[in-house]
């Protein structure tokens, strides 16, 4: 076996510590009581706890009813820790501190009776009076600070300041060997020949190399809190150790085991207390990080022994080999727990279910196996690889990966359902794993080629390596990149630019389509108003055509009426012509008579002008104002009175004729002819005056009706226009509108180009700058590192060829 001189210096003082402490015990303990199980502390648990934790009714597999069943522990391992109250579960329940809160539905034990129980645990957890408190158990390790076995409270362990120089340099890697991830933190381990390459799988970047002087590794495994890395390997045929290294300065813990043969399965328990290895020699062996001691050897196996898993509460131990051998050990004991039959080839690796129920064994029969914890019953098998399934790993959430024959990495969900697989690889791919978050995996191939992936489209995210470059090499390839990356800024600056005017026009496309749907809106409103004033138009038009017709007949009654009279007074006209010429000689005789006649006859004729002088000033009123009734039936009563009186006038001219008829009959009928002449010739005249101002009127109310009906025409015209102008503005505004809905649907995608552009402009710029100032680090970290080349070459040489260090 080999120590390193840290591990050797903290095995001494805790040696002196141990010395210490076995001093103390053998003073005289004076006045302080000795608190133990026997006479305290049963009583207490009897009272509380005894009847859902007893030898018949052990809930969670917890007996408290004797001392031994007490310190056993349940299912989920010890909870009693001696001198460790801070580790000792079942204080923690009882107190409050953990759920679930004991004991159920019931309230909570006394203050004085949990102080009794804290003082048995904190002074040794003794039997009885007669019992010794043995040495505070260690975990070992505990230079690494607190162990715990989860998630760390603060940052998750992560390399730094270690050489980037490869141990040996190399053109070319053969098969993976061994790969793992950290449970907490974005980094990988990756085995190469006596290095151990750790990379960043957020950036892909190399953050060290840890030389492995013994060989090449063969197993890699981080502890659960991710603070140490494991390695297991060396030499076939030669030799063969487990080394833990601090994952944040890389120095080297502890070297344990002294096989004659390459380990090439091995883990450390939660507690980091114990390291279990196996390989060629069919032996697993299980040792103390305390102290290097060997604790254990399993000899159940008949083949090599190919894969070794703690259970993650620290519990159980499963261990596989080549002859499809599969095993469950009791992890504090090492005796068997459980032996799983099933595969039909050799066992390539196991792994357990974060909740430990639940172990998984992929196998070079090509199936993964999941096992219950329980009965040890195979509850899954599926096919995972044709030809041969060569790894299994679990992630956080229950899922698995698996890497294969079928040259094929897959993720599998907890009950066995494949999620997704890799594109394929140039060879068989050897091991497999997540990162911490469960959002990528890393799987390397008999080649050599290491991928990484993005689960969730299975996309390859970039490339690692397990011969790893020298300085020099890198920063030839970090300016080459730097270049790459410069032009690439400079793009995508152009592209971001080109995306925020793209943005800029499509804001503006939208606004001018609001704007111009706006604009075809209001010119379908003030259509829409234009038709309903035009209709407006029209109904009064129609109603002022149907009043010019009314006129239009009315005059052309005048007319034909006035044609009659005119045609009746000229007949009278003729007939008194025909007797003034019979008469003629016989109206001088009776001149004489006819004076009083004609007075009177006067009388009645001015009454008659000035009705027909009242008659005319009415009708011009009424051209005048045509929508007043009043004033047509004032012309319409004048007119009746003017025929009154003309009869009137008839018939005093009668009477005077009738009169002087019986005194100057000749004379009479002479004056009589006369009269009736003058009067049809007077009526000629008139009627002719009448009918012409018929005619006029009638022609004009003709032309009122023809305005009328131009009105309508030409309002019809203007509606049809504007309707017209509606269907064309409606739609222009419904193709506005799908525009304005694509331009509105696209704008997300549009913005999201921009931004997408935007930041990867920012992002190409800052890895440029970024990429630069790694440069310069990379630059001083080679010369630091040449400087220091020197000074250290004796001790790196001693390491290299396997020389114990000093």
């Amino acid at each position: 076996m080999r120590y390193s001189l840290p591990f050797l210096v903290l095995f001494a003082i805790a040696v002196l510590a141990s010395h210490a402490m076995a001093a103390d015990e053998a003073k005289p303990a004076g006045d302080v009581q000795k608190i133990n199980y026997d006479d305290h502390v049963r009583a207490i648990f009897r009272e509380h706890c005894f009847t859902c934790h007893n030898q018949n009714d052990a809930k969670g597999g917890l007996n408290l009813e004797s001392f031994g069943a007490t310190m056993e522990g349940g299912a989920s391992g010890e909870v009693v820790i001696e001198q460790d109250i801070e580790s000792s579960r079942l204080f923690a329940l009882i107190s409050g501190a953990e759920n679930p809160k004991m004991p159920p539905n019931q309230d909570p034990i006394a203050k004085e009776k949990r102080d009794i129980i804290q003082k048995w645990i904190e002074m040794g957890a003794l039997e009885n009076s007669g019992s010794k408190a043995k040495a505070k158990k260690k975990t070992g390790l505990a230079m690494s600070g607190p162990v715990t076995t989860g998630k760390p409270d603060g940052p998750a362990a992560m390399p730094e300041g270690l050489w980037k120089a490869p141990v040996l340099d190399l053109d070319g890697a053969g098969a993976i060997s061994a790969m793992a991830h950290s449970p907490w933190a974005p980094l990988v381990a990756i085995a190469g020949e006596k290095q151990i390459a750790l990379y960043n799988t957020d950036t892909m970047k190399l953050m060290g190399v840890l030389p492995y002087p013994q060989g090449k590794a063969y197993i890699l495994r981080f502890s659960r809190n991710g603070e140490v890395l494991m390695a297991g390997g060396g030499r076939g045929g030669y030799s063969g150790s487990v080394t833990l290294f601090n994952v944040r300065d890389g120095k080297e813990l502890i070297t344990v085991g002294d096989e004659y043969d390459a380990v090439l399965a091995a883990d450390i328990s939660p507690d980091l207390s114990r390291i279990a290895l196996g390989g060629p020699q069919r032996l697993v062996r299980i040792y103390s990080t305390a102290n290097g001691e060997l604790l254990y050897e399993i000899k159940k196996h008949t083949d090599w022994v190919t894969a070794i898993a703690y259970s993650p509460d620290g519990v159980l131990l499963a261990t596989g080999d080549r002859s499809n051998g599969l095993f469950v050990w009791e992890a504090d004991t090492a005796r068997e727990y459980l032996n799983l039959q099933g595969h039909k080839e050799g066992i390539t690796a196991v792994s357990w279910q974060p909740d430990s129920n639940v172990l998984a064994s992929s196998s070079s029969d090509s199936s993964v196996k999941l096992w219950g914890m329980v009965d040890g019953k195979n509850i899954k098998s599926f096919n995972a690889h044709g030809g041969g399934s060569e790894w299994v790993s679990y992630t956080h959430d229950g899922r698995m990966v698996t890497a294969g024959r079928d040259k094929v990495a897959k993720v599998f969900a907890g009950d066995g359902k494949e999620l997704k697989k890799t594109p394929g690889y140039p060879d068989m791919t050897l091991r497999a794993c997540f990162n911490h978050d469960g959002t990528k995996i890393i799987a390397g191939d008999w080649t050599g080629e290491i991928r990484v992936y993005n689960v969730e489209d299975m996309q390859e995210l970039g490339k690692l390596k397990a011969v790893t470059p020298t300085y020099a090499n890198m920063i030839a390839s970090l300016q080459e990149e730097i270049v790459v990356l410069d032009k690439s800024s400079s793009d995508l600056a152009a592209a971001a630019a080109a995306a925020k005017q793209g943005w800029d026009n499509h804001l503006a496309a939208i606004e001018n389509t609001k704007k111009a749907s706006g604009n075809a809106t209001t010119a379908i409103n003030n259509a829409k108003n234009m038709i309903g004033q035009l209709k407006q138009s029209i109904a009064q038009a129609e109603a002022a055509q149907r009043q010019q017709e009314g006129e239009v007949r009315n005059k052309e009654a005048d007319s034909k009426k006035w044609s009659g009279e005119i045609s009746k007074a000229e007949q009278m006209v003729n007939q008194a012509n025909a007797k003034i010429e019979d008469y003629k000689r016989k109206i001088q005789e009776k001149n004489n008579g006819m004076g009083n006649a004609k007075n009177a006859q006067a009388e009645h004729q001015k009454q008659l002008d000035q009705l027909r002088n009242q008659l005319a000033s009415q009708q011009k009123a009424q051209e005048a104002d045509k929508e007043n009734e009043q004033r047509a039936a004032d012309v319409k009563k004048t007119t009746e009175a003017i025929v009154s009186k003309e009869a009137e006038l008839k018939k005093d001219a009668e009477s005077i004729a009738a009169i002087e008829g019986e005194l100057k009959k000749l004379q009479g009928e002479s004056n009589q002819v006369n009269q009736q002449k003058s009067e049809a010739e007077k009526a000629v005249a008139t009627a002719k005056q009448n009918q012409q101002t018929a005619e006029k009127q009638l022609a004009d109310a003709k032309a009122a009706v023809e305005a009328a009906k131009k009105t309508q025409n030409d309002g019809k015209k203007q509606i049809t226009d504007q309707e017209n102008l509606i269907k064309r503005s409606e739609d222009e505004v419904k193709r506005l509108a799908e525009q304005l809905k694509k331009l509105e649907e696209a704008k997300p995608n549009v913005e999201k180009a921009m931004n997408e552009k935007a930041v990867a402009a920012k992002d190409a710029a800052e890895k440029a700058a970024a990429a630069k100032v790694e440069l310069e680090a990379l630059k001083k970290e080679s010369a630091a590192y040449v400087a220091a080349d020197g000074k250290a070459a004796p001790e790196q040489q001693a390491s290299l060829t396997g020389a114990e260090s000093k």
